[in-house]
């Protein structure tokens, strides 16, 4: 997958689908996550840098050399802006992006998971040829249905709910603090 065949797919399938608006939720991969604008870093040149000062209205110095520059473009650093993102909202829809690394907070893995398992388990079954193995991909997305999407999406959303409910208790532990005496003299339980 791609970034160009993503935007296809979101442009052709996806978007002309969705009959009200929608929240569509989006992991990090890097074909979701092309940025509006890149921000500037180490890789940027000295020129690109205050291209990019001037293109915002940032007031600088030429002469500054490149890692003051680069600094001043970090203390003026945008939120970034995805582009994917600003194709849906053109549309009416809404997206979640999820943390990064929390892939189980997306019901759509559990149906991968589930699509993939029916697949490995079925494949060969009428050969190996391009026509028998999109055909059986093609059963094995049949097998999602209505209410096992439903089933995944609550299943996701009681983990998000379980995940809440033990960061909501984390923050009101109250941590007392531990002493560590490094004195080498120490030999007393007291110490």
């Amino acid at each position: 997958m791609n970034n160009a065949i993503f935007t296809k797919w979101i442009s052709n399938q996806l978007l002309p689908n969705l009959e009200e608006p929608s929240l569509i939720v989006m992991d990090n991969a890097p074909y979701h996550s092309i940025l509006v604008e890149k921000q500037p870093n180490a890789a940027f040149t000295k020129a690109e840098i205050i291209t990019w000062l001037r293109a915002n209205n940032i007031s600088h110095d030429n002469n500054l050399l490149k890692p003051e520059l680069l600094q001043l473009a970090k203390m003026n650093r945008k939120e970034n802006v995805y582009a994917i993102d600003e194709l849906i909202r053109a549309h009416g829809h809404e997206v979640l992006r999820l943390p990064p690394y929390h892939c189980t907070f997306n019901a759509i893995e559990l149906i991968w998971a589930q699509t993939k398992s029916y697949y490995n388990k079925h494949i060969g079954r009428n050969g190996y040829s391009d026509g028998e193995v999109i055909r059986m991909w093609e059963e094995a997305l049949e097998q999602c249905s209505v209410e096992v999407w439903e089933n995944c999406v609550r299943h996701t959303e009681k983990i998000i709910e379980d995940w809440y409910i033990r960061e909501q208790a984390l923050v009101n532990i109250e941590i007392e603090p531990i002493i560590i005496n490094a004195d080498e003299n120490s030999d007393s339980e007291s110490d």
